[in-house]
Order: C-alpha cells, then sequence, then structure tokens
C-alpha cells in the first residue's frame, strides 16, 4: 500500500463506527475506540446526542463536537497537531474490511482543510468529517 492511500484509509476510519458493525473491528480496537469516546467526552463536553447527530449527517454547529472530533484524531494518535496522518498508527486500527476500499477523493477532503482559511484544527477536522460523509455517507464512520 503506498503512503497516498494509507492516509485516505485513516480519514475514512477516524470519524469510525456509524455503519460498520463494532465487530469488525476487534475487541482490541472496540476498547481503544471506547475509552477515546470517554476520554473525548469527559473534556469536550459533547454529549452522546450530539455524536449520534453527526454520525446521521447532521453537522451541528457546536464547539464542543467540533473538539470532540478533533479530541478523537489526537488521542488516537492518528494526527498530531498539525493534522499530519500517522500512517503507522492507522496500519495498527484499521480494520481488515476498510484497507480493501478507499475513495481516491478522501485524501483531498484532509488537503482542502489544512489548507482553508480555518484557524482552529477543530474546524478544520470538522470540515474534514463533513467532507467524508458527504463522498459515502453510507460508508462514513464515527466513534
Amino acid at each position: 500500500m503506498n503512503n497516498i492511500t494509507l492516509p485516505l484509509l485513516a480519514l475514512l476510519f477516524y470519524s469510525a463506527y456509524a455503519y460498520l458493525d463494532p465487530k469488525d473491528f476487534g475487541e482490541e480496537l472496540t476498547k481503544a475506540a471506547n475509552e477515546w469516546h470517554d476520554i473525548c467526552t469527559d473534556i469536550t463536553g459533547a454529549t452522546d446526542d450530539m455524536i449520534k447527530q453527526v454520525r446521521s449527517g447532521n453537522f451541528i454547529e457546536d464547539e464542543k463536537m467540533k473538539r470532540y472530533l478533533l479530541c478523537l484524531w489526537r488521542v488516537s494518535r492518528v494526527a498530531d497537531k498539525n493534522l499530519k496522518v500517522d500512517v503507522e498508527a492507522i496500519r495498527q486500527v484499521l480494520p481488515q474490511m476498510l484497507k480493501k476500499e478507499t475513495p481516491v477523493k478522501a485524501r483531498d477532503c484532509l488537503v482542502n482543510a489544512r489548507n482553508s482559511d480555518l484557524k482552529e484544527n477543530y474546524d478544520k477536522i470538522y470540515e474534514v468529517e463533513k467532507c467524508l460523509y458527504n463522498l459515502d455517507p453510507e460508508q462514513f464512520i464515527m466513534f
């Protein structure tokens, strides 16, 4: 797999869990995802209702929700504070089924958000998530 494909896979993954069955992630990743969720809801104050709305494509304009998504990217160590994607971290956590299918346009979601006029990383990640949802709402996943 080349270096361009893996960041695309990360983008698909790092919204994780709306339409994939949790068993597809395996026990270890499911446990980690639950921990990340708990950490990020505690830190940001995002509620499960907010998260459910975004999972279903209703991207509410709420700073807590935006910070929650950024927190997931950071706590999972998939992205650093500059939104640089860690390819090795992706290889370790990506469900096997997502390693096989990658929309080519997913990379553009991150590049466009990084290069946007948005100042805050949480706003940039939120734009990435919206873009990923719009690429394929049926494959959109999120913890």
